[in-house]
Parts: structure tokens; sequence; C-alpha cells
């Protein structure tokens, strides 16, 4: 198939190199730039009336080639400025120079930077051929977002999950990350989870990036595997400003929970030198970031199953088990990027980037476990489960502690050439993801005195619960001296990945005497990837006689019931290490030991190779984009048989090596209508993919002979797919505002669900479970968008700016295990929002930003008792800054006014089954350029 791909692309570039009939024509060429010297990406140059018109780069320039001779009138459109025309001389086979300075509006909202960070996004938007969102650096500067993932939540259709209370991974429309690409300035980025594909972009700090740009529509030429769509990180570069810039930002960080501090630090440099005999053709851009952060979490877990109720006979739903969380974390991140930019001519530009981005996270993490399952469900009064003789060793103290290191490394260099005839483009890329978590270890504890009883309060939130012996409250539980130690967990990861990346891109325009203009674009791209994931795990059950009450500290502040006596992770991993040799294994769980530390394991290779072909025809107000994108797959893998016999033992570890290929094929037809002023129509039908998680394809395999039953991955998944259709109306409204509907639809087969049966051919009389290509589902919903610089309305309105966005969800698939029931697709939620209202007025600049994500499904269960569900969550952020001077800028945020916190619950609202509060940040600081 990989032939046939390369043969396809050789037969056009053939078909389509033939020299242009010769014709009188030249070329205009320029730079657009701001007041202060910067080149405006986005703006729209155009040959006036009808004639041909293209879009400024990154540094704001442009080359219009293949143009009559004459005098000619050219445009300047962009959003938020008044349109500019000028006139240039064009002679036959040369190139005429054309500069402009952007004025008017656009004068006034350089200092405003929230102002000109929404027009940049839009005029991105409103020249892009793909359904694209754009946030600017200045964007994020103006919020108070730590990561790439908090800075795109305010995107319309984006919502983001969270780990301890920091963004982690984006859903786009609503659908799973695993569901999105990634990429790095248009090239792939790995990722350093075991499992999954999904990028978790916290991991790359704000003050690494230019711009973020999502793309939840694309043209043939991009990647296929974007159901829900594309994240591209792009880069800073030196020509985004003129000349010689220094900025930097540091700040002081303060967490209400726990009064913990942290900082934040950020130095970019750039510069556009003269080299090689030309004139401002080099560019060199380079920064360093660092955030460090200390802050607390408090938990509540309480899980719900049906016990035999001793009062009825029969079987109650009630609460089984309690668990008490504190968290104490240190996290840091590391970030630097450099960019090398050579631009020669206006015909051809040479760049390199880079990209480094370190994570490191140290957590402890104290629990207390009352299990109200060991006891006996007397009776339930109400909202009030009773239980009674609780066994002692139902009753559990813990305390673990790990760090994490996660590591990105990704480079790409190329070049872009505009020739006679041809544009031609060809890159290569290199990333490398990694996370070593090699010391993860938990002490667990026991208590040691007698049994107790239990009221447990649920059904209308968090369950509150009362221990008692003989009628008095059993404190003792809560005491230190009352535990033992039970046995020591050790576990370590390790996750390499390496992405190779490739592309090509041919470039053919062709003019029509009427003005038109059609563009034939094709070319290929490969990517290589090979994962390779050990998780060990290890359970130390020999262990010695030892209180916990050695490692006691004060009582940690916990809002959710009394937590008991602090614990020291400390001292307890300083007596672990200068004690090792007492603690062991027994003989009779190596076997699971065994299990544990090899059944996660895998190595993997993904080869992709890919070629399209693309179509975009102008004519009057249309564009019309059709094309083919092609996708060959071929991967291969290598996991871990490991066979337990009737008497429960490891019989026997196997190697198991399989392999997989498939085709797709990826049409797509795009339309745009501009007809009407300052409105433009967009409609797209457009095919996707997503390849599962590795973990799913991982052929791994657990059989259990004394239970029947066998675990197993599938390395002969399927990808999933979807075909889907977008209508698009903006309508743009003057000082870079926008009214914008959309309305999307996706129907998705193949989706990846885990799957029971009885009647496996490969293993006989075992009850198997395996994922399969099992169900499929849809996905529809629409967008609307709307801000403003509301001093169109009157002069006391100016300053302030006002943005608002919602998407409204309905998606639902279907599972074999509850055939007669449908559910909202796993991790799509069924509304985002977003509203911010912003202020600006010489050296003051506030904005309020409130983002609401609702409900969605997180795992499917037995039944509905069983299916557990992320609830809403609605977050209150303020930034405000005040210029003292162009190199003097002082800010002040809040974060997370309203406290909200992490909630989940099992079967119905009332059951909560995780609440997990973060509190209130602060931080104040300085930025500034010289």
């Amino acid at each position: 198939m990989k032939k046939s791909i390369i043969g396809f692309i050789s037969i056009f570039f053939l078909l389509f190199s033939f020299h242009a009939t010769a014709q009188t024509s030249g070329a205009v060429q320029g730079r657009v730039t701001d007041a202060n010297g910067g080149g405006v990406q986005g703006v729209r140059v155009s040959i006036q009336p009808d004639g041909p018109s293209v879009v400024t780069d990154q540094a704001g320039r442009y080359l219009l080639d293949g143009i009559s001779v004459g005098v000619l009138e050219v445009n300047f459109d962009y959003l938020g400025t008044e349109s500019q025309t000028e006139s240039v001389t064009v002679s036959a086979d040369t190139s005429a120079r054309l500069d402009i300075v952007l004025t008017s509006d656009l004068d006034r909202i350089l200092v405003r930077s929230q102002a000109q960070a929404n027009a940049s996004a839009l005029n991105q938007y409103r020249n892009s051929d793909a359904i694209i969102n754009v946030v600017s650096s200045d964007d994020i500067g103006n919020f108070v977002d730590q990561n790439v993932a908090e800075a795109l939540q305010r995107v319309p259709g984006i919502s983001i999950s969270r780990d301890q209370g920091e963004g982690r991974f984006v859903s786009i429309r609503g659908l799973n990350a695993n569901l999105n690409n990634v990429s790095l300035n248009g090239m792939r980025i790995g990722t350093p989870e075991d499992g999954n594909r999904e990028l978790p972009l916290d991991l790359v700090p704000t003050g690494s990036i230019e711009r973020l740009e999502v793309i939840k529509v694309p043209t043939p030429d991009m990647p296929g595997d974007a159901i829900g769509g594309s994240i591209n990180v792009v880069s800073p570069s030196a020509f985004d400003s003129d000349g010689q810039v220094l900025k930097y930002r540091i700040e002081g960080l303060r967490a209400d929970l726990g009064d913990e501090n942290g900082a934040r630090g950020e130095l970019a440099y750039s510069n556009v030198l003269d080299a090689f005999g030309g004139e401002s053709n080099v560019g060199i851009s380079a920064g360093i970031n660092y955030l460090e952060r200390d802050f607390q979490s408090d938990n509540i877990e309480t899980e719900y199953d049906f016990l035999d109720n001793v009062a009825t006979g029969n079987e109650s739903f009630v609460p089984i088990e309690t668990q008490q969380r504190k968290y104490f974390i240190k996290r840091d991140r590391l970030g630097a990027h450099l960019n090398l930019d050579f631009r020669p001519s206006f015909r051809s530009r040479y760049f390199f980037n880079a990209l480094y981005s370190q994570f490191n996270d140290a957590e402890t993490r104290q629990r207390s476990i009352n299990i109200w399952e060991d006891g006996d469900l007397a009776s339930v009064d109400g909202a009030t489960a009773r239980f009674t003789d609780i066994a002692n060793d139902g009753i559990r103290r813990r305390i673990r502690f790990r760090t994490k290191e996660q590591e990105t490394f990704a480079l790409a260099l190329g070049a872009e050439h505009r020739l006679e005839n041809w544009a031609i483009d060809y890159r290569a890329g290199y990333s490398e993801a990694s996370e070593n978590s090699p010391d993860e270890m938990e002490g667990r504890f026991e208590f040691d005195g007698d049994n107790v009883d239990a009221d447990v309060v649920f059904g209308s939130g968090i369950p509150v619960f009362d221990v008692t012996r003989n009628g008095a409250s059993a404190d003792d539980i809560l005491r230190n001296e009352g535990s033992l130690l039970d046995r020591v967990v050790m576990e370590s990861k390790f996750v390499d990945e390496e992405d190779l990346n490739f592309s090509l891109n041919f470039e053919r325009a062709f003019q029509f005497n009427s003005g038109n203009r059609f563009l034939l674009k094709f070319g290929a791209d490969a990517r290589y990837k090979d994962k390779d994931v050990d998780v060990n795990e290890i359970e130390l059950r020999s262990v010695p006689d030892l209180s916990l009450s050695q490692f006691s500290t004060a009582p940690f502040p916990f809002p959710f019931g009394s937590l008991g006596d602090g614990i020291s992770s400390a001292e307890f991993r300083n007596y672990f290490a200068a004690n090792r040799a007492d603690f062991a294994e027994r003989s009779k769980d190596i076997g699971e030991n065994i299990l544990l530390s090899a059944s996660g394991d895998f190595r993997s290779s993904e080869d992709v190779l890919a070629a399209y072909l693309m179509g975009t025809f102008d004519f009057n107000d249309w564009r019309i984009i059709a094309g083919v994108r092609m996708e060959d797959t071929d991967f291969s893998t290598r996991g871990n048989q490991i066979d337990f016999n009737e008497d429960d033992e490891v019989s026997g570890i196997t190697p198991i090596n399989a392999s997989n290929s498939h085709f797709e094929l990826l049409p797509a037809l795009i339309a745009r209508y501009n007809g009407f002023e300052n409105i433009v129509l967009r409609a797209a039908w457009t095919n996707t993919l997503a390849r599962p998680s590795f973990g799913d394809l991982s052929p791994g395999t657990i059989i259990l002979r004394e239970d029947l039953e066998v675990e197993t991955g599938n390395p002969k998944l399927n990808p999933i797919t979807s075909s889907n259709l977008d209508f698009m109306f903006d309508w743009y409204l003057p000082k870079a505002g926008i009214v914008s509907v959309g309305l999307f639809y996706k129907d998705i087969e193949d989706f990846v669900v885990d799957f029971v049966t009885d009647n496996d051919p490969l293993y006989p009389g075992f009850e198997v479970e395996r994922p399969i290509n099992g169900t499929s589902g849809e996905s529809k919903g629409i967008e609307l968008n709307f801000q403003h610089d509301l001093s169109v309305w009157g002069d006391s309105l100016d300053g302030f700016l006002f943005g608002a966005n919602l998407t409204l969800m309905d998606n639902d698939f279907q599972v074999a295990e509850r055939a007669d029931e449908s559910f909202p697709l796993p991790e799509s939620a069924e509304s985002e929002a977003n509203i911010y209202l912003g202020f600006e007025r010489g050296p003051l600049s506030t904005r309020l930003a409130w983002s609401q994500r609702g409900k969605y499904l997180d795992e499917i269960g037995d039944d509905t008792n069983f299916d557990i569900y992320v609830d809403d969550h609605a977050q209150l952020d303020l930034t405000a800054s005040w210029r003292f001077s162009e190199s003097l800028v002082g800010l002040a945020e809040i974060i997370n006014i309203t406290n909200e916190p992490l909630q989940l619950y099992q079967g119905q609202a009332g059951n909560v089954l995780q609440l997990e509060e973060y509190g209130v940040s602060f931080s104040v600081g300085l930025r500034g350029q010289f």
C-alpha cells in the first residue's frame, strides 16, 4: 500500500510539473507592520477590484505572484482597523515592493493588549480555510492560566479535565482527548502517558508559546486523526516584533489552602539581524520560563453498592467504603524554546525551532479509610445506614509519597519556497516524551483495637459518618498508636515515546481570465512512533511490628470530618531506608507481584504514511475546497502473557508479538461564501479517524485458570472513524467583534469499548474481557460566540470589552451489556461556556473571566446505580495590570475565586463519589520589555 501512495504522489508531481504558459505578469511583495515596527499577521492583501489575494504571515510579509502589469490598487484589510488601499506599479517579470504601516484604530489598541489579542485571533480565524480558533500570547497574558490546557479552555467548544485543580487534558467539542492530536509548529508531539495517546497539556507552560491553534475542521492537507480536532502549539518568532526585544515576567504565588507559596519567572529575547549580505533576514528567538507551586488539596471519596440488610433480609444500596485524603503537592515546570529563522527573500524561508518542557510533581498523601462493608448492615433508616461489628482491619491509615518527572523535547526544521509557478515546503520533526516515576511508596497500616459500629448519612451530598463503640465515640481509631503496619507497596513507572515526522507539500496556482483561481496542492507525510512502557509494583507483606505512632505529627486541618493524627511521610521513608532488610515479600505473594510488575509492560511501533490531493477553487464570492487524504498504518507490538494455574500460582510468562495494518480514505468538501458584507458562511463535510489507545492495543494477557477468567488487549482493533458535517455563520462587527453560530454533527463508527464474553474461540470455557470495536455513536451540537468592544455603543463604554460563548451538545452511543439503553459519549460534557468582561483605559487593564463545563459520564457500570459522572464545574478568575511604562507593568491575579471543587457522583447526584477542594490562589508580579 505504501508503494501505491508513493506512486500516487509521483504521478501528480509529473502531471503538474509542466512550465506555465508564458504570459506577461509580475509580482508585489512587502511587509505590513504596526506603529511599533512589529509584523502584523492575518492581514488580507488583495488586488482590486477582483484580483487574487493572500494573507500576511507571522512576520507580516506577503507575496502576490502572477498578477497583471501596470498601475494596480492593493487593498489591506484587517479587522479592528480601517481598510487601506495603496497604488503600486508592477512591471513584467519583476517584483514591486509595497510596505505599509497599519494606522487608525490599531494605533489605539497597541497599548490595549486585550483588544489587540482579540483582533489578531479574529483575523486569523476569518482568513483560514479550516475552521480554526486562535489564542495568542497576548490573550493568554490577560488570563490567569498557568499552562496550555488552561489557556485553551476559553475557546468555544473547549473544556478541560483537571488534576489537583490544574487543567491537564483538553476536550474539543465534548470528545475525549484521545480523539485529538497535538503538534508543535505543525509537527507531531509525543506523549509521556503510559497507555493513552492524549498529551497532558499541563506539561507545556504558557511562557513557551506565541499562540495556540485549535483546528475543529481540518482540510485534507492536515493530519486525519482528528475526530475531536487538532491543537497546534506555535512557538515565538523574532519576526513577530521589530529589532531587539527583551521581555521578562516575575510573580509570587500564594495558595490560601495551607498558606503555601510559589514563584513564576519568564525571560525571552528576540532579535532580527542583517546577515549573509541581506537586510533584516535572520531572526533569533529564545526564552526560558519557570513555575513552582506548593499547594494542598482536601478530598473525600465514598463508594456505593448493594449489601444484605439484616433488618429486612433484602439488599439495600448504601455506602460501602469512605476515604478521607489530604494531599501535599509541590509542582514545578521548566520550559525553554529556541527559534531560528532565515528569510533570504520573500520567496524563501528556512527555519529551525526547538521546545523543551519538564514537569516535576512531588506528592504526599495521607489517607484514612473506613470499610463499612467489613461490618454488618444492621438497618437503613431513611438516609442513615447503621453498620455494626466493623472488623478492626476495616479501619485503615495510609501514607504515600511519590515523585514524577515528565519531559518533552521537540524540534523541527524545514523550508518554504515560492518558485515562479510552484510553492514547495518540506520539514522534518523529532520529539521525545518520557515519564520517570521511580519511587512511589505507600505504608499501609490497620487498626489494632476492638471492632466498631458506624452510622453513615448519605444520599444528599457528602456522606457524614459517626464511628462508635458501645454507644460512645470511638476516637481511638484516629490516634496513630492504635494502628500497626500491614504492608508496604512500592511502584515505579517508566515511559518513553519517540516520534519522527517528515512532510513534503507542493502547490500550484492557475489563474483564469475571469479573475478566478484554482490552487492545486498535494503532498505526503510520514510518521514513525516507538513507545516503551515499563510498570512495576511489588507488595512487601513481611514487615516488622511497627506502630504508626512512631511517625506522628500534629493533625492537619481537614474540612470533611477528622482525618486523625498527622503522619510524617519523610520519617516513614527514612525508617524504611534504614531498615530495608526487614521488609520482604511473602512467598505466596510472588505470583501476584509478578502480575503487577509485568502485565502492563509493552513495546509498540506505529508507522503512518499519508498522502493527499486537494484543490481550491476561487470564483466570484465562493471558495470551494475538495480533496482526499489517504492514511496507511502499520502497527506492531510486544507484551506479556501471564498464566496462573489452578492453584493461583504463576506457571509461566510468555512474550507475545502481534501486528496489524489498515488503510483509510478520508474525503472532504469545504465551502466558504463571502458574498455578504462582513458575513462569512462556511460548510464542510469531512472524514476523520482516531487510532485506539496503546493500552487497548497491547497484547498483554492474564489467564486465571482457577477463576476461568482472561483479561487481554486487542492488537487487531480498527481505528475509530467519523463522518462530520459543519456549518458556520460569522458576522464580523466593527472594532474586531464577532457574532458566530456553528452547527456540527459527527457520526462515529467502531468506538472502542471493553467487552466480556464466555464464548471466545481462543479461550473456550473462560470468561474473556477485551476491548473491541463494538459500538457506534453520534455527537451533535451548536456553538454560539459573541465578542465586542462595547465602545461602539457609546463613549461612556470606551475601554470595555465583552465576550461570551456557549456550546451545547447532544451525543449518545450504546454498549452490548446494556443494549436497551443509550449513553452520552464518555468524557463528553453536555455544555461548555465562557464569559469575560474586560476593561482597558489608560494604564489599567482588567479582566473577569468565568468558565463552565457541564457534567459528563466518566464510567459505565453494570446498571445505572454504578454509572459514574463528573459533575458541573464553574470557575471564576480575575486578572489586573497597571502599566507604569512599556518596561514596567504591575500584575495581580486571583484564581478560582469561588473555591469551586471537583465533584463526582455515582448513580445519582446525591451519592457523592468524590469531592476535592483546592482553595483560592493569588499572585502578584511585574512584567515588561526593553
